[in-house]
């Protein structure tokens, strides 16, 4: 995600969070197995509060128009008798041509105009519908978590309620009808497995502070960071599954983490992938791997999936090759197609490194992107046409660029009905 701002150093945010399902009383947690762990991974301005305070030179937001208005916003914001009349220093700032050379130089100070708009909806109020429309839209260009978070000098006068910030495929993303967070799977193991708690104690043996974790990459040991995924991160999730497992792994990329760590388990892995590159990325560097580790390179299987369709052309009986039951190794089948809400057709953005289907404007990239006609379907109508034989998702992990609330709508009925064990993703606050 991008940073809300340029105005001071960057720092990363809190970075991954360990949660068992909540009960009314911690001590029913054991007998609760429903796992969910968040990695957070947007940036957001290192402040120590939201403080006013005026951009250093050099930096955001540096044109003296910018300046005026952030210290006249600055003393609305500590006058509340100023937020139903309209303040006289502002008033002239709404001069035509001053407010259009603001709205044609947002992108210079995004926070600005946000701010700005955000003043105005509440003085006109005859004109706030549109206002807030367009405040949305200014707002969807920031890190919405960091918004919410305080982090900017800025004034917002309590109205980021009242912005819709996350769109997908052109619709505000509803909620859940559900609360599946609450319930347990029909079937929990006596007790929180260690896996829920994927990261070691400080040498201290404190668990606190997590210091310098991170949440893709482990935590840091003697100053470096350590990279064995599969015993240092979120990923011992994986590695650690029993064999016969099933690991849904939306959003695979190159195949060469959580469907590998799935294999190397001998779990069965489903994966989703909707992207032709990095499919081909797929061929090219998870069969090495496997070899290595395991000394074969047949692990994965293709499933194309035709845009608009639900599922493969190709049953699952004559794909299945049983080859991750019981001790066999794992393998992995990687379905061409996104994860979402529904069954549908669609263009998805993508770059060489970068692809999306949500339409956040902190999440669509540089102008370079590229769009590609990709399918999507739901994880209920794989489960329940396809792979009717399923009875619990051990591991669903998601890595969606934004795209969370469709893919978790999607299988909401899974959700609901305690099929899934642990949920883990990558998430993109809205």
């Amino acid at each position: 995600a991008l940073p809300i701002s340029r105005t001071q150093p960057f720092a990363t945010m809190p970075l991954a969070v360990s949660v068992a399902a909540r009960n009314r009383s911690r001590s029913q947690w054991p007998s609760r197995c429903f796992g969910v762990i968040l990695a957070a991974t947007g940036i957001i301005t290192c402040r120590a509060s939201a403080a006013a305070r005026r951009p250093g030179q050099g930096q955001v937001c540096q044109d003296e128009r910018w300046l005026r208005l952030f210290d006249r916003l600055v003393e609305v914001s500590e006058h509340e008798e100023y937020w139903q009349d309209f303040s006289p220093a502002l008033l002239e700032m709404t001069d035509a041509v001053l407010f259009e050379w603001y709205k044609a130089n947002y992108k210079d100070c995004v926070e600005g105009l946000l701010s700005f708009v955000l003043y105005l909806s509440l003085v006109m109020e005859e004109r706030r519908v549109p206002l807030l429309d367009l405040a949305s839209k200014a707002a969807r260009e920031l890190n919405p978590l960091a918004l919410r978070s305080g982090q900017s000098a800025w004034p917002f006068f309590g109205m980021l309620d009242k912005l819709q910030l996350v769109w997908q495929g052109g619709e505000h993303a509803a909620p859940l009808l559900t609360d599946p967070w609450m319930l347990p799977p029909r079937s929990c193991p006596a007790r929180l497995p260690p896996t829920l708690r994927p990261f070691r104690k400080a040498p201290d043996g404190s668990t606190e502070s997590l210091g310098s974790l991170a949440a893709a990459w482990g935590w840091a040991d003697g100053g470096a960071v350590v990279q064995n995924f599969a015993n240092n991160s979120v990923l011992r999730l994986a590695r650690n599954l029993r064999p016969g497992a099933l690991l849904v792994d939306a959003g695979v990329f190159d195949g060469t983490d959580w469907s590998y760590m799935g294999i190397l388990a001998g779990a069965t892995v489903i994966g989703f992938e909707p992207l032709a590159e990095n499919r081909r990325l797929i061929n090219e560097r998870l069969p090495p791997l496997v070899h290595e580790s395991v000394g074969r390179d047949a692990a994965h299987t293709i499933l194309q999936i035709v845009p608009g369709e639900p599922v493969p052309r190709t049953s699952w009986r004559d794909v299945f090759k049983g080859s991750s039951r019981g001790s066999e190794p794992g393998h992995s089948y990687i379905m061409g197609a996104a994860l979402g809400e529904r069954v549908r057709s669609l263009k998805m953005t993508t770059r060489y490194d970068y692809s999306s289907i949500a339409d956040q404007g902190y999440l669509t990239g540089p102008p370079d992107m590229e769009t590609e006609d990709v399918a999507m379907t739901t994880l209920d109508t794989v489960l329940g046409t396809y792979l009717t034989s399923v009875g619990f998702v051990d591991l669903l992990k998601l890595d969606v660029e934004g795209y969370e609330m469709g893919a978790l709508r999607g299988a909401e009925r899974l959700l609901s009905e305690g099929r899934v064990r642990f949920l883990v993703l990558e998430f993109h606050p809205g």
